[in-house]
């Protein structure tokens, strides 16, 4: 009697642990990341790697070509590259570190991605740390690409509305609409 009910015992705690199993499984994937989010993490993950490394070639590579046009036109009338894009331009501050928080698409193609940095101010000869921002990422010929840098706002501090009328037309929209579409046809909506 007594190895019959150890017999039970061990089969109820194989079952309970598969149970458990399950759970989190199903938890993970309601967890998972889209893809566009997983890809816009991938391209700032480098973005801001080459900026560590004060790699300006690579860093502009991976930034929007109206925000290019937009540091462009900055220099132009005003003599500096003075933007949370042109990092190349910032002699006093230097990032150091990051880490990534939150992500969520907003949109078809524009995806929000916090983050937390460390900077070396060359003046202070200091280093903040964690300093909070919001990256701003689009779809753009078949890859991300980083739109903006919201400094010192977290993401619930940038809102779809403000990107949408901020940022008109930046995502592809030949690539995200179809694929919202598809989405709903499939029952899948964010």
């Amino acid at each position: 009697m007594l190895i019959a009910t150890m017999i039970l015992l061990a089969g109820l705690t194989a079952v309970e642990s598969t149970i458990e199993k399950d759970d989190a499984g199903v938890q993970s994937m309601l967890n998972e990341e889209s893809p566009d989010v997983f890809l816009a993490k991938a391209t700032l993950q480098q973005y801001l790697s080459r900026d560590v490394r004060k790699d300006w070639e690579g860093v502009k590579r991976l930034t929007h070509p109206k925000t290019l046009s937009t540091i462009a036109a900055l220099k132009k009338r005003t003599g500096s590259e003075t933007h949370n894009l042109a990092p190349w331009a910032n002699k006093d501050d230097q990032l150091k570190t990051f880490r990534f928080g939150e992500a969520k698409e907003i949109a078809p193609g524009v995806v929000l991605v916090s983050v937390y940095e460390d900077i070396f101010h060359k003046q202070e000869q200091g280093m903040s740390t964690d300093d909070p921002a919001v990256y701003i990422l689009f779809k753009a010929h078949g890859g991300f690409v980083v739109g903006d840098k919201k400094s010192g706002v977290e993401l619930g501090d940038v809102s779809a509305e403000s990107v949408r009328i901020g940022y008109p037309g930046w995502a592809d929209t030949a690539q995200a609409r179809p694929q919202a579409r598809a989405e709903v046809r499939s029952g899948k909506h964010r």
